[in-house]
């Protein structure tokens, strides 16, 4: 009978379960997602974007999982419209791939769109019953307004634009990063910014000053109530209606009456002059330095002028508002503020002090071109005015009393009393000028004065007054020492400098000479008797020459003209930045052509150079430098 071996069940069901696993291989894991598409990084403002997405791996999806505003993902396409305030700048998207079963990627990239430059100057017009918003007409420089966008070879790319409603200006389609802001044929900014404000305050008067055919207008003077000094004071009559000259005149000693006149030939009208302020000045010495302050006054209202005939003005000044300060100037720090600011060593023409008041701007108000400040207190003799690229004008009818000698001594006054009668409400100011000039070669052979100046006006000082600001220091072109007279192959010229040693500016402008022969017969400026009124100003332009003449001798007085034979150098163009380098615009040099380049510094309490030039206030700066002669060839 056949045997049988019996195996335990739980034997049987261990070999099958490890034969069954010996023989099983695991699923291999999914493969993480490839991109293989490359972003899109070209956008413009206000244009759609799109970037299709596409990857590789199984069943694959997308996420956007960081985009800026307004960015979308449907399905596998990233759209996007770039807002303005989104364009000429860097927005960050990154996509996250998804693999079915679990793994993913992502792919990050940047768009800088490019965008539309916002321009727009819309002037504050400051009158005597407050400020007027002015848009400006731009139609008169629609060529001139352009984006220069430097190129990698080092060319420039232009981009022009259309004006707009109430003084604004747009140019589209700019990318991103510095370029130069040309507003006109003179002013050009170096900015990366996509809005720019090139509003300013401006005091005018609110009457049209001018009259279709010139006549001879006469005002004629006779005040009284004047102080008796012992010692020659002056005289001054003027008015807050724009391009109206002031008078001012010596009074005699111990006398308590004024007379005095002056002609003017012009096509002002003197109809749409109201206000006046009449003054007389005292001497006074602030420590070594002589001066003048103010005494009795008095302030015109509604005037009733007759153009093209005799005026008497007349009355009695009231009496002095006395009010005092302590008053202290380092002048001495200001003494080697001239050294290396020129191709040879300037000579020192003097320096001034000014404490004045500014009718109808508000204390805390901006700075305001073209206003007219009252001085309560001021050094002998003018800064003159205007710098090398400017060329100032006094807009006094005689000569001002001789000027001291330079501003290098300190100045300590102690108490001064000077009257006040005006405002609280008005703005005060404390202005110090330095000026230094220096002789430099024309192309023609002469030699040309340039006048540099040192400026700067703050609120009433509470301390002893310092210089706020000094000169750029170590100009150079090209690399080389800006103060060498040296010759440029080719119009590719880089500028550049090292901050001052004194202050912090807002930027640097700088002015570019080049020689021009003025026609026979122009008035080469100056503060007359015989001057010429300033030329081409809003609303009208005016003309004609101003004469000085005793009571009852109208007939005094001559013309100063020039008749220019030789080329002098004038400023043709000015450029400004908040960099200390700048590569020059194409268009403003020429071969053949010798220039000089004029570098001023700026400190200012509210401008930017980059966004806002001319938005102003207090503390104000200014230092300036000038180049030797640069030749430029082929």
């Amino acid at each position: 009978m056949p045997k049988y071996r019996v195996v335990p069940v739980s034997l049987i069901a261990f070999l099958l379960t490890a034969c069954s696993g010996s023989n099983t291989t695991p699923a291999p894991a999914p493969a993480a997602p490839v991109f293989t598409s490359t972003p899109v990084t070209q956008a413009t403002e206000g244009s759609p974007y799109s970037y299709p997405l596409t990857a590789t791996g199984t069943a694959v999806t997308f996420s956007l999982s960081n985009a800026p505003a307004g960015a979308t993902l449907s399905g596998n396409a990233v759209s996007w419209t770039p807002t303005a305030q989104q364009s000429r700048t860097p927005n960050s998207f990154t996509v996250t791939a998804n693999a079915s079963g679990g793994p993913s990627a992502t792919q990050s990239w940047t768009v800088t769109p490019s965008g539309t430059i916002r321009i727009s100057r819309i002037d504050t017009l400051w009158t005597t019953t407050g400020p007027i918003n002015a848009p400006f007409d731009w139609s008169p420089l629609n060529a001139y307004v352009q984006a220069l966008v430097p190129q990698p070879d080092g060319s420039f790319k232009s981009f022009s634009g259309t004006a707009g409603a109430n003084g604004a200006f747009e140019i589209p389609s700019v990318p991103a990063g510095y370029y130069w802001l040309k507003l006109g044929p003179r002013d050009t900014y170096w900015t990366s910014s996509s809005t720019f404000d090139i509003g300013s305050d401006i005091f005018v008067s609110t009457a049209t000053p001018t009259t279709p055919t010139p006549t001879t207008t006469y005002l004629n003077f006779n005040f009284t109530s004047l102080d008796p000094t012992a010692t020659p004071g002056l005289f001054q009559f003027d008015v807050l209606e724009s391009f109206f000259p002031a008078y001012r005149s010596p009074t005699n000693s111990g006398s308590t009456t004024f007379s005095g006149g002056f002609g003017i030939d012009s096509n002002l009208d003197f109809s749409a002059v109201k206000n006046a302020f009449v003054r007389q000045y005292e001497p006074a010495a602030f420590g070594s330095i002589n001066g003048y302050v103010m005494g009795p006054s008095l302030t015109l209202s509604n005037l009733s002028l007759t153009t093209g005939g005799p005026n008497t003005i007349s009355g009695a000044l009231n009496p002095a508002v006395q009010t005092s300060i302590n008053l202290s100037v380092q002048g001495s720090a200001w003494a080697p503020l001239f050294d290396h600011i020129a191709p040879a060593a300037p000579t020192a023409l003097g320096g001034s002090f000014y404490l004045s008041v500014q009718p109808y701007i508000p204390a805390d108000g901006p700075n305001v071109s073209s206003s007219k400040p009252v001085d309560l207190l001021w050094t002998s003799g003018d800064c003159t005015g205007g710098g090398a690229a400017s060329g100032g004008f006094s807009g006094l009818l005689t000569p001002s009393s001789p000027a001291n000698q330079p501003l290098t001594a300190d100045v300590e006054a102690g108490t001064v009393h000077y009257s006040d009668p005006f405002s609280s409400a008005w703005r005060r100011t404390f202005r110090v000028c330095q000026t230094a000039s220096v002789a430099l070669p024309t192309p023609g052979g002469s030699t040309q004065n340039f006048n540099l100046l040192n400026t700067q006006t703050t609120s009433l000082p509470t301390a002893t007054v310092k210089p706020l600001l000094s000169a750029v220091q170590n100009p150079k072109i090209n690399g080389a020492d800006l103060f060498t007279a040296s010759t440029i192959n080719g119009t590719t010229v880089t500028l550049s400098w090292d901050p001052p040693t004194i202050g912090t500016p807002v930027g640097y402008t700088v002015a570019i000479m080049s020689p021009t022969t003025p026609p026979s017969g122009t008035s080469l400026g100056g503060t007359s008797p015989g001057g010429r009124f300033p030329v081409g100003t809003s609303p009208g332009t005016i003309v004609g020459t101003v004469a000085t003449f005793p009571v009852g001798n109208p007939s005094g007085g001559a013309v100063i003209s020039g008749t220019g034979t030789s080329a002098l150098f004038s400023a043709t163009a000015t450029l400004s930045t908040a960099k200390t380098s700048m590569t020059v615009p194409p268009g403003l040099l020429s071969s053949g052509t010798t220039y000089l380049f004029v570098i001023t510094s700026v400190v200012d309490g509210k401008a930017n150079m980059e966004t806002s030039p001319h938005r102003s206030l207090l503390p104000a700066a200014s230092a300036q430098l000038i180049s030797a002669p640069i030749t430029i060839t082929n």
